[in-house]
């Protein structure tokens, strides 16, 4: 059996090889959109033939650090495209900075804007087109599913979901923990299964080299990335803080005004088209606030565009919003599914009461329910509320509010600059047509 995790060398060498070959039409067509069809003048062409290696170089370094080298079928779609444009706008940092440190004069700036612009496209159509190949000739692996025989259903959807074709064996806690047991199996997907037999899980899936998937439950959040130390002479692991540390939470949060505030003076068209268009098709109220929860457990009032007929929680009383939910209207199916109706926190952002990214705030009602079933989930509330978040692009609608709630700790653990950037972009190149609350 083929090993799905191994790339061939000459798979690879083919994909730098069709990288390099894009960037390079992306800048060609960057130079017609900038000069027409004639040719550029010579000393343009040749700023660019500088540091056109260095490019290639970087373009190639940066894909490498962001995963786009490994196996296509470990991203999904969204995954996808949120990399490659973050990648690509790395790259184009570092391609600025090698324009100042080789190139004086020569290339237009606007040659380097336009081709930053066309990449961004050009590269996700073409490696989602890659992926799509890819999955349709994988081979098929053997994945051995864990658990009471009622998960058995639910594991094979997770381990589909994991690896494009698979042939799953099943096995009950206990069974399959002898190494013999794992042979010609390429992962194993584990479910309710006692900490003290997990163990065996994962020390034979380690010693194979082969991929272990299990729910992490509160213990699994709570240590994953702690820090191992030495007390005296033992080890030991220490567990950090999930504050944001003072100095990034201040730039944090001037990012988020000025963006915010950049976001709002660009869209007053928008939010004008948008007002008048819920006036025409439903009448007033044009706004919707809402109670929410911010960080420190405080509430203050979200902003969002009306997607549902007046007053409509006065029969129903607060429920989560459904799919298919009867009471948005046909103006509102199109503004959740574009994302349109959540422009105006950009004035809740501006405020303080939200950042661009962070867990996504819940009402008060649903906070005293969840705060009863999930044991971490108050801490959450110690990251300031986004408008969008990890669970937002990495689950989907229809997540459990548990599996939320692990990617906002997750996220909340795990902070850094660029995975707020990664996440943002994998927002803007989300082509789903869920809903988001």
């Amino acid at each position: 059996m083929g090993d799905y995790r191994r790339h061939p060398y000459r798979d690879v060498i083919l994909m730098m090889i069709a990288d390099m070959l894009f960037l390079f039409i992306s800048t060609v067509l960057s130079f017609v959109a900038r000069f027409g069809w004639r040719l550029p003048p010579v000393y343009n062409w040749q700023a660019y033939q500088r540091i056109a290696l260095w490019q290639f170089v970087t373009l190639l370094v940066v894909f490498y650090l962001y995963g786009l080298y490994g196996n296509a079928s470990h991203k999904t779609s969204n995954e996808l495209r949120g990399a490659v444009a973050t990648a690509i706008l790395v790259n184009g940092f570092f391609t600025l900075a090698l324009t100042y440190l080789l190139v004086n004069f020569g290339l237009p700036r606007s040659v380097f804007l336009i081709s930053i612009a066309l990449e961004i496209p050009i590269f996700i159509g073409w490696r989602l087109a890659y992926r799509s190949i890819t999955l349709r000739h994988a081979p098929s692996i053997n994945v051995l599913a864990v658990g009471m025989e009622s998960e058995w259903n639910d594991l094979t959807v997770q381990a589909g979901q994991f690896l494009p074709r698979i042939r799953v064996v099943y096995a009950t806690p206990g069974e399959a923990t002898e190494p013999s047991r794992f042979q010609n199996i390429g992962a194993v997907v584990l479910g309710s299964v006692p900490k003290n037999l997990r163990e065996r899980y994962f020390l034979n899936c380690m010693a194979l080299n082969i991929p272990c998937l299990w729910t992490p439950d509160t213990y699994d959040l709570l240590v994953s990335g702690a820090d191992l130390t030495t007390v005296g002479e033992s080890p030991m692991f220490s567990l950090a803080s999930i504050r944001t540390r003072h100095g990034s939470a201040v730039f944090k949060r001037i990012a988020d005004i000025a963006v915010s505030a950049v976001g709002i003076i660009v869209g007053i068209p928008c939010f004008g088209a948008i007002a008048l268009a819920i006036y025409l098709d439903s009448g007033r109220p044009i706004l919707y606030r809402q109670e929410r929860v911010a960080a420190g457990g405080r509430s203050f009032l979200l902003l969002k565009f009306r997607t549902m007929v007046p007053n409509a929680e006065d029969l129903t009383g607060p429920v989560l919003a459904a799919s298919r939910d009867p009471r948005v209207t046909r103006l509102g199916r199109f503004l959740r599914a574009s994302h349109l109706d959540e422009l105006p926190q950009l004035w809740n952002i501006l405020k303080g009461d939200m950042s661009l990214v962070g867990p996504r705030p819940e009402r008060p009602i649903f906070v005293d329910q969840h705060r009863q079933s999930i044991a971490y989930y108050d801490l959450r509330h110690v990251s300031t509320p986004g408008l969008t978040g990890l669970a937002q692009v990495a689950g989907s609608y229809t997540s459990s509010p548990e599996d939320k709630a692990a990617f906002d700790l997750h996220y909340a653990k795990n902070w850094s600059w660029w995975k707020d950037l990664s996440i943002i972009f994998q927002t803007l190149f989300q082509w789903s047509t869920r809903n988001k609350k």
